[in-house]
Parts: structure tokens; sequence; C-alpha cells
């Protein structure tokens, strides 16, 4: 087994060859990782605008809730 490590360390092009098949899938690792991570910013921006949205609606109502109110005590209203 020595004389087997010996001879390929011995043979550089064959041990580069090793790192850089470890060098690839290290990259494809990493690579994967950054898509996750960048999954899981995108997943969690679509939930705080869908909250927003949320928010957004529920004002939208109030206004024109408040809006037929002032109407209904004779108070014009323009604002939109």
């Amino acid at each position: 087994m020595y004389d087997e490590i010996y001879v390929i360390c011995r043979n550089m092009e064959r041990v580069m060859g090793m790192f850089s098949k470890e060098l690839q899938e290290l990259d494809r690792n990493t690579v994967q990782y950054m898509i996750d991570d960048m999954q899981e910013e995108i997943n969690k921006q679509s939930a705080e605008l869908s909250r927003q949205s949320d928010t957004i609606d529920t004002l939208k109502r109030v206004v024109e809730e408040q809006k037929k109110l002032l109407e209904q005590s004779g108070i014009v209203v323009d604002l939109i």
C-alpha cells in the first residue's frame, strides 16, 4: 500500500486529478447550499409580502368603512 501511495504521489497529474475531483464536489455542494439559502430568503420575503398585502387589504376596508360613515353623516369625502 505504501508503494502504491508513493507511486501516486510521484505522478503529479494523477494527484492533481484527485484534488480536482474533490474541488468539483466542494463547488457543487457550495452551489447547492447557496441555492438553498437563497430559496429560504425568497420564502421569507414572500411570506412578509403576503402579510403586508393582508394588512393593506384590511386598511383599505377600514378606510372604505370610515368613508361610508362620513358620507352617512353628511360629510363630503373625496380622498381617493
